[in-house]
C-alpha cells in the first residue's frame, strides 16, 4: 500500500480540478507557475484532502456537480470559480486526458479572476470621480 499524502509545503497560487463521476484528478500549481503536484483523488476524499491544503483559487469546468464541490471548497477557505468550458478549451496542451484538462481549468482559472478584478478596479474608478 502506498503511504498517505502528507499535506503540501509549497505555496500554491491555483489548483485545477477535472471533475468526475467518481473521481477527482487535480493539478496543483506554486506561485512561479510550475507545477507543484498531480493527484488523482476519490469524489468521497475531496473534503479530506483540500482541509490539509492552504487556501487558494480552485478552478474547475462548469458541470451539474461544480456548485456542490465549489460550496464545499468555499466553506474550507477556498476560492473556487467555476469556469465555462469554452473558457477552457484553448487551454489544452497535447492530448486530452483528466490531467491536462485539470492544467487547462487552473490556467483558464487564473485568466478569469485576474479578468474580473480588473472589471473590479476599472468600476471602482469610475464610480469614484
Amino acid at each position: 500500500m502506498k503511504p498517505k499524502a502528507e499535506a503540501t509545503t509549497v505555496p500554491l497560487a491555483v489548483i485545477g480540478i477535472d471533475i468526475g463521476k467518481e473521481v477527482f484528478h487535480l493539478v496543483g500549481f506554486a506561485a512561479d507557475g510550475k507545477i507543484a503536484f498531480r493527484r488523482r483523488i476519490k469524489r468521497l476524499a475531496l473534503k479530506d484532502v483540500f482541509e490539509k491544503l492552504p487556501p487558494c483559487i480552485v478552478g474547475m469546468e462548469a458541470c451539474l456537480s461544480a456548485h456542490f464541490v465549489s460550496r464545499t471548497l468555499r466553506a474550507l477557505g477556498h476560492e473556487p470559480p467555476i469556469v465555462p468550458a469554452i473558457y477552457v478549451k484553448p487551454f489544452v496542451k497535447g492530448q486530452k486526458n483528466d490531467y491536462n484538462d485539470a492544467e487547462a481549468i487552473a490556467e483558464a482559472a487564473l485568466r478569469l479572476i485576474a479578468h474580473s478584478e480588473r472589471l473590479k478596479a476599472f468600476i471602482a474608478r469610475r464610480s469614484h470621480p
